[in-house]
């Protein structure tokens, strides 16, 4: 028998990430870990309790459109579900995507990125190399919101707007998913998740699905009220209506409840299991992804202070972005995107030149939106871009040691990689339309390794260049010093 007096180590897997070092606690202790998640698996739960009863309040309220109400309340807790996902994915351990995405490409530069910076201070650092996934997200919102804004204004009938208690029950409903998904943030993060779920397995598809086509949803759902009321009457409407949403209702309820039931138990089979951790909750006893050697294993710093310090000229970074939304890559790495990423410029360039033909023809009203529309779009990809180039080398400084190179992130606290100049071939300034966009005072050094990464996904990884820096050829003399 073990004295409750003595002590237990409690490394688990999820330390691995953040706090790294394991943990000793008396073993009394464990009662009050496992009292705490539990704790904070009924306080998601009454967010979910919150949400459901402001339907409850619907259904009684609105007669034959209680079914659109709920609804629309069912399309505000998706939302804030898919904000939740999205902060999840950055939080999350990063881990190496083996398949690059239509989302992934764009953002190719953070695919190495170490570290991760803090953005609230209730949360976890965020890391930037998950921020290509969360474009996903980001579409999925775009297009799940503008589907379903065209939908209530066109299908669903005003008075459901109109009436008088709408504004109070839309607003609690609002307050309601909001109070859920952070509640279920908190958990997440308090239950130590996020050090070992990887960032890809934290989107639960099937909603986020949902919410993709929730235009559509909505739509049938206001056919179907509007048919039923033109056949049957409102009576029979409001029956049918009402037995409708309040069966989404019950259902909802009890999933949210199993949810919550499912995690009471792992804990208490935990509980149960004998000293030494012989039962596993479900997400330890899953296979990890294999850890990613550019996150546990940042490069080191030599001692003493750097020779020489450079940083990328922050215009350049700008220039940069345009030119890689506008040629779909070449920028850094030399690597361009796929030829259907292409073809979306080539039709943008086809859209103006439509608009000038149209404008020669004196169509100024056609000629004015398409021009919008290609302008808009172009101006789109290009801040996007430039967004992707600030955070993939705004904070970077490249230092100049007796020895190597070291490229520091300033704004992650962390090194991103190293060269050593022994192992540095073949160096050439590059001051081109790539190696410095819009031809802006600065330039590009790019090198060989000798002993550089060979296999194909680290062939991604711009390390084999000093981007965009004012003085190119001194740069190119430091990194020669070893030769």
């Amino acid at each position: 028998m073990l004295d409750r007096s003595e002590s237990v180590d409690l490394s688990m897997p999820r330390l691995r990430g953040r706090d790294a070092s394991p943990c000793t606690y008396p073993v009394p202790c464990l009662d009050v870990v496992r009292t705490m998640r539990l704790i904070g698996d009924r306080r998601a739960f009454a967010g979910t309790i919150c949400v459901e009863a402001v339907a409850a309040v619907a259904v009684l309220s609105y007669g034959y459109l209680s079914l659109l109400f709920v609804a629309v309340l069912y399309w505000i807790d998706l939302f804030f579900l898919t904000l939740r996902t999205a902060v999840q994915q950055l939080i999350s351990r990063p881990a190496t995507e083996r398949r690059s995405t239509l989302f992934q490409r764009p953002f190719r530069l953070l695919s190495h990125k170490r570290g991760a910076t803090t953005v609230i201070d209730r949360l976890p650092g965020v890391y930037l190399r998950n921020v290509p996934g969360v474009w996903g997200a980001a579409f999925v919102l775009a297009l799940s919101a503008a589907t379903t804004a065209y939908v209530a204004v066109v299908n669903v009938p005003g008075e459901l707007w109109s009436a008088p208690t709408a504004p109070l029950v839309l607003g609690g409903g609002l307050v309601a998913a909001a109070t859920k998904s952070w509640l279920r943030l908190r958990t997440y993060v308090a239950a130590g998740a996020h050090d070992v779920t990887p960032a890809s397995a934290v989107v639960p598809r099937k909603r986020i699905l949902a919410f993709a086509v929730y235009g559509g949803l909505l739509w049938l759902a206001s056919r179907w009220t509007l048919t039923t009321l033109s056949r049957e009457g409102p009576e029979i409407a409001r029956a049918g209506m009402t037995v409708t949403a309040s069966v989404l209702i019950v259902s909802r309820f009890a999933y949210g409840w199993y949810t919550s039931r499912a995690r009471a138990d792992d804990e208490r089979t935990a509980a149960t299991s004998e000293p030494g951790g012989e039962a596993m909750s479900r997400e330890q006893a899953e296979p990890e992804p294999k850890e990613d050697a550019s996150v546990s294993s940042p490069p080191s710093i030599p001692r003493g202070e750097p020779l020489k310090t450079m940083a990328p000229v922050r215009a350049s970074l700008f220039a940069a972005g345009v030119v890689n939304a506008m040629t779909t890559g070449g920028v850094v790495d030399n690597r361009f995107g796929h030829w259907r990423q292409f073809t979306i410029r080539v039709g943008l360039a086809g859209v103006m030149v439509v608009a000038v033909l149209a404008l020669l023809e004196g169509s100024m009203v056609v000629s004015a939106s398409l021009a919008a529309i290609s302008l808009g779009l172009g101006g789109a990809l290009s801040a996007v871009s430039a967004v992707h180039m600030l955070l993939a080398l705004g904070g970077v400084e490249y230092r100049f040691y007796e020895s190597e190179v070291v490229a520091y992130d300033r704004y992650l606290g962390r090194p991103q990689w190293s060269a050593s100049y022994d192992s540095i071939r073949t160096v050439s300034v590059e001051r081109g339309l790539f190696g410095s966009p819009l031809w802006l005072n600065a330039g590009t050094v790019c090198f060989d390794r000798i002993s550089g990464p060979t296999d194909d996904d680290r062939a991604q990884e711009p390390r084999s260049s000093i981007a965009f820096v004012p003085d190119p050829e001194r740069a190119g003399e430091l990194l020669n010093s070893g030769n």
